[in-house]
């Protein structure tokens, strides 16, 4: 008897595991896990999920950019860029487009963002995150279009009132050789986001080496000392600008 009750029990264990564990998740439910884990910013656990559901799936374009976007978040990048690369195959998929355009941009490689970015807008056209990464990249390669899809961000209404996007026409401006056009855009900016450090800098900088008005140049060079008095990531820029100050008064 007691023997039988032994055997009795390990079939009932069997059965009981062989339930508990079933079969093993599909390429889908390993991205739905992924994806939780994500929200949750268990970044580490999301990777491993989204690794099971590329290696059940190895075409499918949502697991590549579900793995792409959770190798980036483990400091991956090169990786990530390749897993993007792969999704990035499917030209029919706005989110394979968008995420391997913004891998490029992230590793400033713009020229190569431009296709991705220009088809997810195509996708999408009124996406308004696509549209600044596209515009920004336009923007560091000052293509003829660049100023146009920077000035189409002013017609989004999130947009309308935006120092960042005042900021880059600016900039473009700058960039073609029309420094005097930017003024407005830079005094605009400022005027939307007056305690920012980095605006105040911008116009310090086109006023001392662009239009050489050396007076507005020392107030808007100490309005960023002020404001980035305590700013450890400005800390290189805050000499410098001590240093240029010492040179211009």
């Amino acid at each position: 008897m007691k023997s039988l009750q032994i055997l009795c029990f390990a079939a009932v264990c069997a059965a009981f595991l062989l339930t508990a564990c079933g079969p093993e998740p599909t390429a889908d439910e390993w991205m739905q896990k992924s994806l939780t884990s994500a929200k949750e910013a268990k970044w580490g656990r999301a990777l491993d999920q989204a690794e099971r559901a590329v290696a059940k799936a190895p075409g499918d374009t949502l697991a590549n950019v579900l793995y792409a976007i959770a190798l980036e978040n483990n400091s991956r990048q090169d990786e990530a860029l390749n897993a993007a690369i792969r999704a990035g195959a499917d030209s029919s998929c706005f989110i394979a487009q968008y995420t391997l355009g913004r891998l490029y941009c992230r590793q400033q490689k713009y020229d190569s963002s431009v296709k991705p970015l220009t088809r997810a807008l195509e996708l999408r056209p009124d996406d308004a995150n696509t549209l600044i990464l596209l515009a920004r990249a336009k923007l560091r390669l000052n293509t003829e279009d660049a100023l146009t899809l920077n000035k189409r961000l002013l017609s989004i209404p999130q947009f309308t009132e935006s120092a960042a996007v005042y900021n880059e026409l600016g900039v473009l401006q700058v960039l073609k050789n029309e420094p005097r056009k930017a003024t407005a855009l830079f005094l605009k900016a400022l005027s939307l986001d007056a305690d920012n450090p980095y605006l105040n800098l911008n116009n310090a900088i086109l006023h001392d080496y662009y239009l050489g008005d050396l007076m507005k140049a020392r107030q808007y060079y100490n309005s960023f000392l002020r404001l980035s008095a305590n700013r450890r990531e400005l800390l290189d820029e805050y000499k410098e600008v001590q240093t240029r100050l010492e040179i211009i008064r």
